[in-house]
């Protein structure tokens, strides 16, 4: 796909999340509170052990939004995937939504039903999604969640400060 369908493709997912968004349930606002929680306890995560206790994530509707684009993908394909339409990346989502910041990552879920304590549960037994999720150098955060034929896709989205 070219960088026009790439940027088509975004674009119109970007509607998709707009008008998604008007039917959020709170399931996100619970989603960054438990991760809040998390970063405020400090973990063990397999493979890098503890983590030391980092700071509160701001919610940013950017980052919700930058979410409900690979989210959206996501419960529409059934695939779980940091590849989004036309192979964009994380940080070209972001990017597309305004994110403007050094470090940017993304963590994923797919899982049935409405039940975002299980996908932190799933995160903190990833070693590679544990420890991204409690890096320090993150300070924003936007979640999505979107329920579709191919399971409930969850997405955080979390960066460094904005450049």
């Amino acid at each position: 796909m070219n960088m026009r369908g790439v940027v088509a493709s975004v674009l119109a997912l970007l509607s998709l999340s707009a008008s998604a968004g008007a039917n959020r349930t709170g399931a996100e606002a619970q989603l960054v509170s438990r991760l809040n929680q998390v970063r405020a306890q400090g973990v063990s995560c397999p493979g890098s052990g503890r983590r030391p206790v980092a700071g509160t994530l701001s919610p940013s509707s950017l980052h919700a939004r930058a979410a409900g684009l690979q989210a959206n993908f996501m419960a529409s394909s059934g695939r779980i995937t940091h590849s989004g339409p036309g192979g964009t990346t994380p940080r070209i989502r972001a990017a597309s939504t305004g994110i403007r910041a050094v470090s940017v990552t993304e963590i994923v879920f797919m899982g049935r039903g409405l039940n975002p304590e299980a996908a932190i549960q799933w995160w903190l037994k990833s070693p590679v999604h544990c420890y991204w999720m409690t890096e320090k150098r993150y300070t924003h955060v936007g979640a999505s969640i979107v329920q579709g034929r191919g399971g409930t896709a969850y997405v955080m989205v979390l960066s460094s400060r904005p450049q």
